[in-house]
């Protein structure tokens, strides 16, 4: 597994900034995380171009 650095994003809920680790060797990708801080679920969207990763989040819909 090719983990990349350490990255911080901001939880959609509690504003709170939280540490998350990517794995570029999954490529593009979308799954679910719970937040570190507030523990309710994210939706984390993942891509990478020129192996940068770019790292958006959003609330997941119940």
């Amino acid at each position: 597994m090719d983990l990349q650095p350490e990255i911080h994003v901001q939880c959609p809920y509690c504003w709170e900034t939280i540490p998350l680790y990517l794995d570029a060797s999954a490529g593009t990708q979308e799954y679910t995380e719970d937040c570190s801080v507030c523990c309710r679920p994210i939706i984390v969207h993942v891509s990478f171009l020129f192996d940068e990763p770019a790292v958006w989040v959003e609330p997941e819909m119940d």
